[in-house]
């Protein structure tokens, strides 16, 4: 007996042990057992029964599975259209396909889940050789997706996509006389379309003029004016509004353009590690974002850069609408191109000068929670770890879709992490294992993360009020957010209090199990209860009662209320948090140290909450001045040290004291100071004790 048997209930026993499997089935789904009537169903070839049964139960795979049995081809189609947008079922339907020799649909499987590498093969071992060439671009395997394009040409010579792609990849490569073979097979055939023959010619002008046949150029030019008059008359200008230089491809001044392709427009946005700038990819002749790298020297600037080329290898192996897509890495710079996502983060949305801090309306947050968990399933799924979600890196395109961004902290699940790697992350949604370093950060510390995310997109706050940000991650107990927000219920408080146990294995199992809670809150009677609250008034923002230090200014600290400027310091309320922070100031010499300084996670160094922009957020825990606690500074010298970096500045004046513990402040002056030492460090440390 099967464990679906041992389950069914007496009638369905019955009914099955007298050979009427269709009436057990019948009433299997009757008593809403759908997986058992699913297979009863199967047994006397109702297979539309079946495959409707199984989808009730959520089961996909099985639903596709049924449709192959029954060899028809519409139920196929329709199964495999429907587990190819699961996430969950699809790598089951995957292995299903493989089982029956189905390459086609494994290959369609395996994209849908991310699977890029296999999809490649699958799709190269079934003749899609355009399918797996683009699985091979998105790779970055630019030489192999250019293979796969010139055995495409050979079957099929007409093929004007396949050779513009080709030639596409060719002119990347410098390979001039090649690309101008297959463009010309774009201009030849007349089902070419009119963007693609425009492009085709486009890079033609420019393959001519780097090959010297300047007569070609030239007549390749008159018919793209015969489409569009507005274009330059001359191939030099044609090919400086077009590639940045007049002289084309092979130009010395077309470094110019980054990596000889990108033409920046201006900066999107900046942070501690590098800038994302708007730029025209002049190949494709389309607007991308540019991420650059801000390389430092020495043993930090080599960690860097090899978080960068990881970031560059895992993102551009994820394909889901709910992660910004990768488009190449350049290691010149280093630079990633990614899509263009124009529709601001989340961060923007919850506080900013134009955008009050607030809630959102219940069921945004929740739609956007969604798309978070399902982009992180995706990104789980490939053994990353994001490790640095935020509402800083979630990007909405221009649709408004939400997308995860910014896997410069990502980390391979199968390689291991160490303890120094493992403190990485952002202070306000880092999970407790990443604060104490005691565990290996793995798929919960993300749904860590992204419970705290929902609850501040829900209430407005974070789940910690007052005191020491990094000690309520380890040690304390979470508000409910139906306590700050009154709209909410237990609902949400039981699914946010999972997500943000402090031990991993108490929290949700992955993210499909968290997008299913979420889709099965009240969300319109959250609504109804948002929009019938009494009206807040706004917080006053008090105007700074001081001025011997100019404050730092720009939305990014929008905020932060009751700001004082006093006469080494600026300190503020942060209004989300409900703590004292100290706000400074960066100058350019500063901002590569702030970053060295940021990654400390001592208790007794005064801990840098964020980096933005030019502004560095100082938690402020305590009194300046009081009575010392000497082992808690020497301790924080011997942190500060440990990161290879010196105090230079230990004096009172930089010296915090709460009834918890001494914390030593940030130097004045973070820029290095070639006269200061750790020896220097622990002289001033003896002259404060004495």
């Amino acid at each position: 007996m099967t464990i679906a048997e041992a389950a069914d209930s007496p009638e369905v026993a019955a009914l099955v042990h007298q050979g009427r499997h269709e009436d057990a089935a019948v009433r299997a789904r009757a008593e809403g057992h759908h997986a058992r009537a699913a297979e009863l169903f199967a047994t006397v070839w109702k297979y539309a029964e079946a495959i409707a049964c199984a989808r009730v139960a959520g089961e996909l795979a099985e639903a596709y599975r049924h449709a192959l049995t029954s060899r028809d081809r519409e139920l196929i189609a329709s199964a495999l259209d429907e587990v190819s947008r699961s996430p969950a079922e699809a790598p089951k339907a995957a292995r299903i396909a493989e089982d029956r020799h189905r390459t086609l649909d494994a290959a369609v499987l395996r994209y849908a889940t991310g699977e890029l590498a296999d999809a490649a093969r699958l799709f190269q071992e079934a003749g899609e050789l355009v399918r797996a060439a683009e699985c091979q671009e998105a790779l970055g395997e630019a030489r192999a997706a250019g293979i796969l394009y010139e055995q495409r040409m050979r079957e099929a010579p007409e093929d004007a996509a396949a050779a513009l792609a080709l030639g596409r990849i060719l002119v990347a490569m410098g390979r001039f006389e090649p690309a101008t073979h297959a463009l010309q097979v774009v201009l030849r055939e007349t089902e070419a379309s009119v963007d693609d023959a425009r492009a085709a010619r486009r890079l033609l002008v420019a393959c001519f003029a780097a090959l010297g046949l300047s007569e070609a150029a030239g007549a390749v030019l008159d018919q793209l004016r015969a489409d569009d008059p507005a274009l330059p008359t001359s191939v030099p200008e044609m090919l400086r509004v077009t590639f940045g230089d007049a002289r084309g491809l092979v130009s010395d001044a077309q470094r110019e353009l980054v990596v000889g392709r990108y033409r920046v427009t201006r900066p999107l946005g900046e942070g501690s590690a590098g800038r994302v700038l708007l730029a025209e990819d002049t190949f494709y002749g389309r607007a991308v974002a540019l991420k650059a790298l801000r390389a430092t020297g020495g043993a930090a600037g080599r960690d860097a850069l090899a978080r960068f080329a990881r970031e560059a290898r895992v993102a551009m192996g994820i394909d889901h609408p709910n992660v910004v897509r990768v488009l190449a890495y350049h290691p010149e710079g280093p630079y990633l191109v990614m899509e263009l996502c124009e529709g601001g983060t989340l961060a923007d949305r919850l506080g900013g000068s134009d955008s009050p801090l607030g809630p959102l309306e219940p069921s945004a947050a929740i739609a956007i929670a969604k798309s978070i968990a399902r982009g992180l399933d995706a990104v789980h799924r490939r053994g990353v770890v994001h490790r640095d979600l935020k509402p800083a890196n979630i990007l909405f395109s221009t649709a408004g879709e939400p997308k995860i961004s910014d896997f410069g902290v990502a980390h391979l699940i199968d390689l291991g992490a160490t303890m120094t790697g493992a403190m990485m992350g952002t202070l306000e949604t880092m999970a407790p294992e990443q604060i104490t370093g005691s565990a290996k950060p793995d798929a919960t510390t993300d749904l860590y993360a992204l419970g705290m995310i929902l609850h501040r997109a829900l209430t407005g706050r974070l789940p910690f009020e007052g005191g020491d940000l990094a000690f309520a991650h380890v040690e304390e107990r979470p508000i409910t957010a139906s306590t700050q927000a009154g709209w909410l219920d237990g609902a949400i408080d039981a699914l946010l209090a999972r997500m943000l146990e402090k031990e991993q294995s108490e929290r949700p199992s992955g993210a499909s199990e968290v997008l299913l809670a979420l889709e099965a809150l009240p969300v319109r009677r959250y609504d109804d209860a948002f929009e019938s609250r009494a009206p807040s008034a706004a917080p006053e923002r008090l105007e700074v009662r001081t001025s011997s230090i100019p404050p730092p200014s720009g939305p990014h600290i929008a905020r932060y209320l009751d700001v004082v400027v006093h006469a080494d310091r600026t300190l503020a309320k942060d209004e989300l948090l409900g703590r004292l922070v100290e706000l400074r100031t960066l100058t350019d010499d500063e901002r590569a140290s702030a970053a060295a300084w940021s990654k400390i996670r001592s208790p007794f160094v005064q801990l840098v909450a964020a980096l933005e922009e030019s502004t560095l957020v100082l938690e402020h825990d305590g009194v300046v001045g009081g009575a010392p606690d000497p082992d808690h500074l020497a301790r924080a010298l011997l942190a500060i040290h440990a990161e290879g970096l010196v105090h230079g500045s230990v004096d009172a004046t930089h010296v915090l004291v709460s009834p918890r513990r001494t914390t030593l402040r940030l130097p004045s002056r973070l820029a290095e100071d070639p006269t200061a030492s750790a020896e220097a460090d622990r002289a001033a440390l003896a002259r404060l004790l004495r």
